[in-house]
């Protein structure tokens, strides 16, 4: 990872992301892997990525970089170099940088390029630095206080703590000034030499006490919100609870805050969480209220989509009765169909007529029932383990 201040940005490299992105027109960003030179400059790029209906799509900005092909999101993330950078255009906007998610999940400095009426309209960079990764820590706890307000008064508290919060946002980029460099060829290829991999480890049963405890403690809080924990899979592929049980929102369980359930994160991003603190032989294994255990796309996307681990779904009614424990597991069929909805939300923009549109969008419909499709259900089951 770039550790020192980045100098600043070749013009010729803003000028072919702008330009890329002016002929797409439509408020479409574009993006790249940007590479920092010796003195300091981010000078070359690996290639322009078109963005789509739901933004970059980031398995197509790293597919020439990653050592391997039907891997996670990490996985291809982790065959950068440590002269990275993210880089993307940000139509409509000046280039200032108010979220971190892109840092987060890179772990590197993140280059916003804003464009007004097809002109840069500014510039701004945002680093990897403990400082944000705090900040966003403290922003997913915030969203949390809030739903668990009991009064009309805590909660006014929690949604003002969340509006300073918001506030310190505008804060966190810095400008970066363009710079004037020698012609040369700018689009080359960078990568890091070794490749990083999850072994993939099959996911057969699940601890009963350890559902046990999920639903329990999900119906200690308010209806309907999600609880999760990280579970070891063992050589048998038996899974074990292995860290705290935290609670999250109604749907969904926060990035920041499911890390932080095996080991403090506050001042690490995702991908260094994921990479060097949490083991490699773990399941993502989390509550759905009200359902059966069954998965959809996000689900599916947010654990090995993103992670290369499992993610495990225990279903149960408002009485706690358990209906069941599904899993996705990191495949070749996973990584093959989020590469096809990558692909598909760019040629919502190329079609030529309402028919073409309409089987894009039956197609994807079917992608999203085929990611269902490849859920398996898990035994759950009590298993006793012998001291040797």
């Amino acid at each position: 990872m770039q550790e020192e201040r980045i100098q600043g940005i070749s013009t010729q490299v803003v000028e072919k992301l702008v330009s890329r992105g002016n002929l797409l027109s439509q408020g479409r960003p574009v993006g790249a892997i940007g590479y920092v030179d010796s003195e300091g400059v981010i000078s070359s790029y690996n290639h322009l990525t078109d963005g789509g209906v739901s933004g970059l799509p980031f398995r197509k900005l790293l597919e020439d970089i990653s050592h391997h092909s039907h891997v996670s999101l990490l996985e291809m993330i982790n065959s950068l170099p440590d002269n990275a950078v993210y880089l993307a255009t940000d139509p409509g906007q000046t280039g200032i940088v108010v979220n971190t998610r892109a840092i987060n999940v890179f772990n590197l400095p993140v280059v916003k390029i804003g464009v007004k009426h097809q002109q840069v309209a500014g510039i701004g960079i945002l680093y990897p630095e403990q400082r944000h990764f705090e900040l966003a820590t403290r922003s997913e706890k915030a969203q949390l206080d809030s739903l668990a307000a009991k009064t009309m008064e805590e909660e006014k508290e929690a949604l003002k703590k969340i509006a300073h919060l918001r506030l310190k946002f505008l804060e966190i980029s810095e400008k970066l000034p363009m710079v004037e460099t020698e012609k040369s060829e700018i689009q080359k290829l960078q990568r890091r030499q070794q490749s990083w991999l999850i072994p993939r480890q099959k996911v057969n049963s699940l601890e009963k006490s350890f559902a046990r405890e999920l639903v329990d403690k999900s119906l200690s809080v308010e209806p309907g919100r999600e609880v999760a924990s990280f579970g070891e899979i063992d050589e048998d592929g038996h899974i074990t609870r292995c860290s705290e049980i935290i609670v999250g929102g109604m749907g969904y369980i926060p990035s920041r805050l499911m890390a932080s359930s095996y080991r403090q994160i506050n001042n690490r991003s995702l991908r260094e969480a994921y990479t060097e603190l949490i083991p490699q032989n773990t399941a993502i294994v989390h509550t759905h209220p009200g359902g059966s255990g069954v998965m959809h796309i996000s689900d599916a996307m947010a654990g090995p989509g993103m992670w290369g681990r499992p993610i495990i779904a225990v279903g149960h009614n408002e009485k706690g009765e358990i209906k069941g424990a599904m899993a996705v597991e990191p495949t070749d069929k996973l990584f093959e169909l989020a590469d096809e909805n990558e692909e598909l939300e760019q040629k919502f923009f190329e079609v030529d007529n309402p028919e073409e549109e309409v089987q894009l969008r039956k197609r994807r419909y079917k992608i999203a029932q085929e990611f269902t499709d490849i859920c398996s259900q898990l035994e759950i089951k009590e298993v006793e383990y012998v001291d040797i």
